[in-house]
């Protein structure tokens, strides 16, 4: 996005508005892109250019694929204009979990020549007051831990930090190590389930599965689980690391729409490093594993095991809420 004229910085006010999907896609598109060049994935950048292509279809339907990836959708929020020229956008998403509405801000992004002047405090103050009219359960939203300022911000206004998330990548091939004496790989059986579903709410907490693209019902074993991933279309895969006296750890595979198919480890932090070590060398000669993998897990948990094993560090997010 080109840098906005100085002669349009002062002859007309600013001023918020709600998000317009027809006039606003590509003008948000344009301005997440110049905010977040730096880190934006693959994923993101894919985002950007069905943002643009439905701007130019002038089709919001074009939405539908993204939907089925969890994606930030902008079909609400708010922007900033100034002189006609959009300079800053917030996007509200909402979630349904347990009969309540839950809000989620996303994109919020201030073109660089009009930072510091308090547009993104008010860009919240009105997705805060939205959630209220609609009585909101909650309202989140997820910042960088390498942005404090942005940290501050949202602290400020009463968000409170709920959680810090890594997200790790690794492509199979690209997996190393080899499995530990005494160790040793098996399909998860029914057996492991109560101790895997444990390990998962620790791992994943409950307060927030509103938003992991995951269900605790299809990873469940049995009629059941199997009756929810037939109905909901989902493929996992479950591996269990043993040792030789206990179980380490189990390992999801989860086919995703998004670059990346998901990983999710339910293993407890006392032997989280012994359960990688193990598990990660067997996946490298899984045939069936032929796309990037993407693992979500606890900030400053298991960092220098998942970099031994072929990982590469992408982010840690800030989980925030408040009650509107």
């Amino acid at each position: 996005m080109a840098a906005i004229p100085s002669t349009l910085i002062t002859t007309k006010p600013k001023r918020v508005r709600p998000f317009d999907t027809r006039r606003d896609l590509k003008c948000a598109a344009d301005l997440i892109e110049l905010c977040f060049a730096e880190t934006l994935t693959i994923d993101g950048r894919r985002y950007l250019q069905k943002m643009r292509a439905a701007a130019k279809a002038q089709d919001a339907s074009q939405w539908g694929p993204l939907a089925a990836t969890r994606a930030s959708i902008p079909l609400a929020g708010y922007v900033w204009e100034e002189g006609d020229q959009v300079v800053g956008n917030l996007s509200l998403i909402p979630f349904f979990h347990r009969g309540r509405r839950i809000n989620l801000i996303a994109n919020v992004s201030v073109h660089p020549d009009f930072r510091q002047r308090g547009i993104a405090k008010a860009l919240t103050q009105e997705a805060l007051q939205k959630s209220r009219r609609q009585r909101a359960y909650e309202l989140w939203l997820q910042v960088r831990d390498d942005n404090p300022a942005a940290g501050a911000l949202y602290t400020s206004m009463g968000f409170e930090a709920q959680g810090r998330r890594s997200t790790w990548n690794v492509r199979p091939k690209a997996l190393r190590g080899e499995i530990p004496p005494g160790a040793r790989v098996t399909i998860r059986g029914a057996r492991h389930w109560s101790q895997q579903s444990e390990w998962l709410s620790a791992n994943y907490p409950l307060s927030m599965h509103w938003h992991f693209p995951f269900s605790i019902q299809a990873i469940r074993p049995g009629l059941f689980g199997l009756l929810y991933r037939f109905f909901s279309e989902v493929r996992v895969r479950h591996w269990s690391a043993q040792g030789k006296d206990r179980l380490l750890g189990v390992l999801t595979w989860q086919a995703s729409h998004a670059h990346a198919d998901y990983l999710w480890l339910a293993a407890p932090p006392e032997t989280e490093t012994l359960a990688l070590r193990t598990i990660m060398p067997f996946l490298r000669g899984e045939s069936h594993l032929r796309r990037p993998l993407s693992l979500d897990y606890p900030a400053d948990r298991a960092v220098d095991v998942l970099h031994d094993v072929g990982f590469e560090f992408q982010h840690t997010l800030i989980w925030m809420k408040v009650k509107p």
